[in-house]
Parts: structure tokens; sequence; C-alpha cells
């Protein structure tokens, strides 16, 4: 999996399983800087209707850092293709 991919994907413990969700979308109530929308595209990679997006990564000592990421390639359907995401900047999270 593309490293900038891991930044847009989480994991649920549902019922003793693990289930791997695109974040955005309906998890924007639980964080509103997740205000975007995720989707497989027929490019055979991701789309993002957003230019740049937060994501969620963890720092050496594993301490949660949010990182803006911006996109450089269109997807031809509309949106961003996640995987050509460069990372502009990274934030501590609290």
């Amino acid at each position: 999996m593309n490293k900038i991919l891991h930044l847009f994907h989480h994991i649920h413990h549902e019922n003793g399983t693990h289930k791997v969700y695109h974040c955005g979308g309906a998890h924007v109530a639980v964080d509103p800087k997740l205000d975007y929308t995720i989707e497989h595209c027929s490019c055979r990679k991701h789309s993002i209707d957003k230019r740049k997006a937060i994501g969620h990564a963890t720092e050496k000592k594993l301490k949660p850092t949010e990182v803006l990421i911006t996109f450089t390639e269109k997807c031809p359907k509309g949106g961003w293709h996640i995987e050509s995401g460069i990372l502009q900047r990274k934030k501590a999270s609290n």
C-alpha cells in the first residue's frame, strides 16, 4: 500500500473482527477536520474530493500527529488521487 494511503485509512474493532475504513465521510462527526470523501475510482486508485486534506500519522515515539497532504494528480472522474499526495507540513495533535 502506498505510504500516503495509510494516512487516510483506519481500523474499527467490530464483533471480534477488524475492518478497514476510509477516513472522512461519516467520520466528520467525530473530527470536523475530516471534511472530505474518499472513494475507489475507476483508475484503480483512491479519489478524494479535496485538493488538500488532513491525514493522521504516528511520530517516532508513537505520538499521534496530523499531517497536511496536497494531492497533485487529478482523477478524470473528479477529485484527486490520494496516491499522488505530497506532505506539506506536520502538526502535533493534542
